[in-house]
Parts: structure tokens; sequence; C-alpha cells
């Protein structure tokens, strides 16, 4: 694995003293100026799940995921991590995380390899575990020929893919991945993805913020779905529907208010609709996202 020996023992050993990896509740983040970017957030991940959060920018994305990884405190509410207060004890918390920002800064004189192996004796390697280590991730990323380049080389795929391959050292049993193949060409996203899944099969919980539909599709067990900072739904696709088929029940037209029909004629109008909704296949997730939220989901790309 691409972590030392006793750092897996040890983190190993943290990720099953709970069946649930992060559990927040009643999360609000109100800035100064009065702007609340998460408003009452609550819902757990369960230890080996990918959850994507999605939403347009400005939703409170990355601002929920910033608060999970401690850098950013609450207004009120709670996040544990493996059963840790994540603001009680957050040097300990962050030892559990490997963490993928929507902005950071990388050594544009260090050569991949070198950044890699940096940050594997950051979190206790010795050297020769290091190189392997950094190795081991160029691979998995296909950095291998970018090895010896440096970073102020790179092209901004490559650049993220290098801040991927940073959260992966330690084999972390968190992943916190803030909109990870943002900018990112189809070949460097399909590579992004299938170390998101070989992540996965190794047991990590992944959390990931995105606006692809797609990604989200593909790579989620759960999707949370935040909309002007509010957790509109959490579940899995097929909830979602089911979600979304009751928001739209709710604000379909009816011939006879609600309390005045049978539970009959209740049970026959949501069947039409749950039909009506279906169109003999389940929407697309762009549908039942526009279905919760009101709204089409606008990327600004700026």
């Amino acid at each position: 694995m691409l972590a030392t020996e006793n750092m897996l023992q040890e983190q190993e050993h943290d990720a099953t003293e709970t069946g649930t990896a992060v559990r927040v509740r009643d999360l609000i983040k109100r800035f100064t100026d009065g702007t609340v970017a998460n408003d009452r957030i609550s819902f757990d991940v369960e230890r080996g799940e990918v959850v994507s959060i999605l939403g347009p920018n400005g939703a409170g994305k990355t601002t929920l995921l910033r608060q999970l990884s401690t850098e950013l405190r609450p207004t009120s509410g709670t996040v544990q991590i493996l059963g840790r207060d994540a603001f009680a004890a957050p040097r300990e918390v962050k030892r559990l995380m490997g963490i993928v920002p929507q902005e950071a800064g990388l050594f544009d004189s260090l050569r991949v390899g070198e950044h890699l192996a940096l940050f594997a004796r950051l979190k206790g390697a010795d050297a020769r575990q290091a190189r392997r280590a950094a190795c081991a991730i160029a691979a998995a990323l296909d950095l291998e020929k970018r090895a010896d380049k440096r970073i102020g080389t790179l092209s901004g795929g490559e650049r993220r893919r290098v801040l991927v391959g940073l959260a992966l050292i330690g084999a972390p049993p968190l992943l916190l991945l803030d909109e990870p193949t943002t900018g990112l060409d189809p070949e460097s996203r399909r590579i992004v993805w299938q170390t998101i899944e070989r992540e996965r099969a190794r047991g990590a919980t992944i959390i990931l913020s995105t606006h692809y539909m797609e990604e989200a599709e593909r790579l989620s067990d759960r999707i949370a779905i935040i909309c002007d900072g509010r957790l509109v739904a959490f579940g899995a696709l097929d909830e979602l529907n089911a979600h979304a088929v009751r928001r739209a029940a709710q604000s379909a037209p009816q011939g006879a208010p609600a309390p005045f029909l049978s539970l009959s004629a209740q049970k026959a109008r949501d069947h039409a609709l749950q039909r009506q909704w279906n169109r003999h296949a389940r929407p697309s997730l762009e549908e039942i996202y526009f279905q919760l939220t009101g709204k089409p989901l606008e990327v600004d790309f700026d």
C-alpha cells in the first residue's frame, strides 16, 4: 500500500471504531457580512461510502468541506470524524484525512516525484518508503513520465493530479475532494475517476464536491444536493427520484384539496404522477436536480 505498515495499522484501527465515518448535525456557517453559506445541514456518511455533494458554484459546497476538514470553524453545529469531535481535536482528526482543496499551491521548483516523496516523509515514512510511495502514486495517476518534471512546467490538469496524489499519501481512511476534476481534460478526468474507484475498493470513505452530473452519478453511493446553502436532498439516485416524485405531487394542481381526497384517490394520483415523471424510464440526475431545486445546474467556469 501507499503507507508504512505502522501508519496503516493505526489508521485501520481508527477507521473501525465506528460504522459512521462522518456525522454532521445542524451545521451553520454565517460570515461576518451576514451571508449564510451553510444553513442547518445534517447528514451521516458511512465508512467505505462515496458521497458526492452536488450543486452550482456558490451553493456552499466548498464551505461545507472546509468545515469538515477543520480549516473553517462553524458558527454552530457539530462535526464528528470517525467518532472524534472535529473541533475539539482538529490535529487528531486531520491525521485521518487526505484533502484536495479547490485551490492550493504547489512547490514549482520541486519535481513531481520529489513533491510526492516530501509529503510522504511529512507523514512519517522513511526515505525508502517515501520513494516507493511516490512511485506508486505517480503510477496510479499516470504521472510516471512526469516524475522528473518540475511542478512549474506541468499543465493545469497534471498539477491537479499531483494534488490528488498528495491526498492519497498514507492511505488515509477519509478523503475530502473539493471539485477534484474541475478543469481536467476527459482523459485526466477518467484517470482521477479510476483512482477514486480504487480508493473506494480499499475501503476509504470519500466525500467529493462536484458540479458534474455524470461524475456524481458514476462515482457515488449517495448524493447530497445543496442549493443556496441548504441540503435539499440526500440519498441514492432512486431515493432522490422518489423524493422528486413527492415534490411533484405536492406542487401538482389538484381537483380537490389533499385533505378531502380519499386514501385510494391520493394513491391513484401519486401513481399517475409517478408514471408521468418516470416516462417509462428513470429520469436523469439533471431532471431530478431541477425538480428538487427549481433551478438548472448553471456552472460558472470562469
